[in-house]
């Protein structure tokens, strides 16, 4: 049986209804806590998320809204009180297109963007963060950032600075919120491959096919899948990680330590080992 790392803790994860939010709502569930599964849209993935927390013996609740509408995050904070008692844990996992051309960048997009992957962040967080500092039982803030904090990928200008800014963030949170017992972090992850998938190709999650050549960067020598992420949560999220904070904590198979494929040539020729 699984230690219940977060026995009775009260969760709120947004964009949760698929992909890496849905992972960590399931781990979390694995480890004793309820858990609310936030998203704009409700479908198939978002029920199943549900049923899945529910199958565990965990409660879930739903709750649509916008993370990037100041109504709707007022909204999704006072109904997951009202709908757990309290909130414990927030992750701020809600996410948005990353792909523009810097030549291309327009304020539409610069604003959807920011507002939604930083702004909205902040604010969900002060939000969460007034909540706890009211019930008086500490908590933890985990935002999920990405190695696009750290590297550029070309078209990834502001999906980058919004990333490097909530590193930057839960530094100054971890400051401002000492002595109430609330810890803010971020998990950093890498090539995690969080496609919905039918069930008969789950086994094909992150093969090597769908990671291509970046599979020989990864030190790992294997693509991420959400659970992978979500265990990074379940750390910060527990006693295990209440000494950590301030901290973004990069979940990459080694991407960023600087693994090379095996096989690879430097292109300039007259290089040591260069392609003739």
């Amino acid at each position: 049986m699984t230690t219940q790392l977060l026995e009775g803790k009260k969760a709120l994860i947004t964009g949760s209804r698929r992909g890496i939010g849905s992972g960590i709502a399931q781990l979390f569930a694995e480890h004793g806590a309820d858990v609310g599964i936030n998203d704009v849209i409700r479908d198939e993935e978002a029920d199943k998320t549900i049923a899945a927390v529910e199958s565990l013996g965990r409660k879930a609740s739903w709750h649509q809204a916008d993370v990037g509408n100041t109504e709707d995050r007022n909204r999704l904070l006072d109904e997951f009180v009202s709908e757990h008692g309290r909130i414990d844990i927030l992750v701020n996992n809600a996410v948005a297109s990353r792909d523009m051309h810097f030549t291309k960048i327009t304020e539409e997009f610069w604003d959807h963007l920011v507002g939604h992957a930083l702004k909205g962040y902040l604010f969900l967080a002060q939000g969460a963060a007034n909540r706890m500092i009211e019930h008086g039982h500490g908590g933890n803030i985990i935002n999920i950032s990405s190695v696009h904090s750290y590297r550029a990928w070309p078209h990834d200008t502001v999906y980058g600075v919004v990333k490097a800014g909530l590193n930057r963030m839960v530094q100054s949170m971890a400051h401002d919120l000492a002595g109430t017992g609330i810890t803010a972090n971020c998990v950093a992850p890498g090539y995690i491959d969080s496609r919905v998938l039918p069930s008969a190709e789950e086994a094909s999650r992150a093969n090597a096919e769908y990671l291509g050549s970046a599979l020989g960067f990864i030190p790992s020598r294997r693509g991420g899948v959400p659970r992978d992420i979500a265990g990074a949560c379940v750390f910060l999220a527990s006693e295990l990680g209440e000494y950590v904070n301030g901290q973004t904590i990069t979940v990459d198979g080694g991407f960023l330590a600087g693994g090379v494929p095996p096989d690879s040539q430097p292109l300039e020729p007259g290089m040591p080992g260069a392609a003739k």
